[in-house]
């Protein structure tokens, strides 16, 4: 059988320190694969997303044309991903420069160095006042939320907002509820209950096949406009309170949101497929 080799980096995003942050697995491409086979790599790799990346044409807006998979579908943003690709583009592709621009399904992403961090631009995700059904709310554990929503952008996630971030922290859902929503996924958010921390927040996806994503761009797409808005700032802190954890640097600006971050090479290597 014929096979062809492509080379593959596992990054740790969003943290400066290794078993930490959110796994993601990073694919250079010289043209796209078939949808099926990047697919079938993301279910392989069994991390919450493998992103993939070719090169852009001269005169094009963009360097890349970036997409992303988690082990059962596409997703058109994902945030620790972008990251741990521009982490492998300026570290070891050899990319001239420290501001890379990304054309996705979400429009143009631009990552830039920012010392050891890298800063990107995505676009702010908003979201609406709208209730949660009574069994989702019994499966975060039935606690009463002091706010619901619904981002507006997908129209898929809920968004759950309550008083203490120690509910948010020592939540324990029942994922064979959450993993039967038409939609895709729940957020659950605080405010910071920590000197530096504006807010807490985790974020549970099962019926895409990720019980809880450790550390997650997207969602702080939603919920550091949410309380940036609420505090009356520009710049939020958040934390996510995943096993791993981690800490995501905002700035809202308008219609975009900025997220610093650093992230750490865990596994550089090789894989082979049918082609």
């Amino acid at each position: 059988m014929n096979t062809q080799t492509l080379p593959i980096y596992q990054v740790d995003a969003f943290t400066d320190i290794l078993f930490a942050g959110n796994p993601a697995a990073v694919v250079p491409l010289q043209q796209w694969l078939a949808d099926d086979v990047m697919q079938k790599i993301a279910m392989e790799n069994n991390l919450s997303e493998t992103a993939f990346f070719v090169p852009c044409g001269a005169g094009d807006e963009a360097d890349y044309h970036i997409r992303w998979f988690t082990p059962t579908v596409e997703v058109p943003l994902c945030g620790h991903a972008t990251l741990a690709s521009a982490f492998v583009i300026f570290n070891h592709l050899g990319f001239e420069g420290g501001l890379v621009k990304l054309q996705s399904k979400s429009g143009i992403l631009a990552a830039k160095r920012d010392g050891d961090a890298i800063v990107l631009d995505f676009p702010k995700q908003p979201i609406k006042s709208s209730s949660v059904p009574d069994d989702v709310i019994a499966a975060l554990g039935g606690e009463a939320p002091t706010e619901t929503y619904q981002v507006t952008s997908r129209d898929t996630d809920h968004v759950v907002v309550y008083r203490d971030a120690k509910v948010v922290r020592e939540m324990r859902p029942d994922m064979s509820v959450l993993g039967k929503l038409k939609g895709r996924g729940v957020i659950v958010t605080a405010p910071g209950d920590k000197t530096g921390l504006d807010m807490v927040s985790r974020f549970f996806v099962p019926a895409i096949g990720i019980n809880e994503d450790p550390v997650t761009g997207y969602m702080h797409c939603v919920v550091a406009p949410y309380w940036a808005d609420k505090l009356g700032q520009k710049n939020v802190v958040g934390y996510q309170a995943s096993a791993r954890g981690g800490i995501v640097a905002c700035s809202v600006d308008g219609d975009r949101v900025g997220l610093k971050g650093e992230a750490v090479l865990y596994l550089k290597g090789e894989i082979s497929i049918p082609g």
